[in-house]
């Protein structure tokens, strides 16, 4: 399939997204502000053609990349899976090709990670969704990535494009992680054989950074108390 077809149908499947790059960012600004609809040929294709400017290449490359992976899966399943190797045949094989195999998926990750640009990122995910989806499964293979990855997430979260739970617990996790306060209030540690809350980046305002994520208000009373053996973190 070529890359023009395959942004086509990106484009195709993302049609409710807004239309303008410009736009997109007036509606991260303003939940109430709809995009007026584009309807006239030659904004249609300026758009198509902008957007194609913009993510053709990571398109193409993505998909390069994926299919690089896949077709070494492909190659080396069928192989290692025989019933009539030599002895020892499975491990060699599989202690040849290792350093491929690792090399091409920490290449990819890398990439992947680079194309995340937490102050751009946004505007990406909100074009062209799936494409963002993507990126972002490819770069959470790099667990040193969190922070960058977080950073990003935090205004498509705030947009309400991305699950407000989801991205609370991920930012809270690298709160903890980084042995810092939490801001949203969804991790507990174990204290003498109880949970606790984790502490807090800021009690008074945790009421209002959690509904900007749309979670309801937390009790911070009520968490925690249970029995636990190890300091092992535990979302509530």
């Amino acid at each position: 399939m070529s890359v023009l077809i395959l942004v086509s149908l990106l484009i195709a499947q993302d049609a409710n997204l807004p239309l303008r790059m410009d736009d997109a960012a007036a509606q991260i600004e303003d939940q109430t502000v709809e995009p007026a609809p584009v309807t006239d040929a030659p904004s249609l294709v300026a758009l198509i053609e902008g957007r194609l400017a913009a993510y053709g290449d990571t398109v193409a490359q993505l998909a390069a990349r994926k299919a690089r992976e896949r077709y070494l899966s492909e190659l080396l399943l069928p192989v290692i899976s025989r019933d009539d190797l030599d002895d020892g045949a499975q491990g060699e094989i599989l202690a040849a090709l290792a350093d491929d195999i690792r090399e091409t998926e920490a290449g990819n990750t890398r990439w992947a990670v680079d194309q995340i640009d937490p102050e751009g990122f946004v505007i990406l995910w909100t074009e062209n969704r799936r494409l963002g989806e993507e990126l972002l499964r490819m770069a959470e293979r790099d667990p040193d990535s969190e922070r960058r990855l977080v950073a990003a997430l935090e205004p498509i979260a705030l947009s309400g494009t991305y699950d407000g739970a989801v991205y609370a617990e991920r930012a809270d996790a690298l709160a903890l992680s980084e042995n810092r306060p939490q801001p949203y209030g969804t991790a507990v540690h174990c204290v003498d054989g109880q949970t606790e809350l984790w502490p807090l980046e800021s009690a008074e305002t945790l009421t209002d950074s959690r509904a900007a994520l749309g979670l309801d208000p937390l009790d911070v009373d009520a968490v925690g108390g249970e029995a636990c053996d190890s300091p092992d973190t535990t979302a509530p």
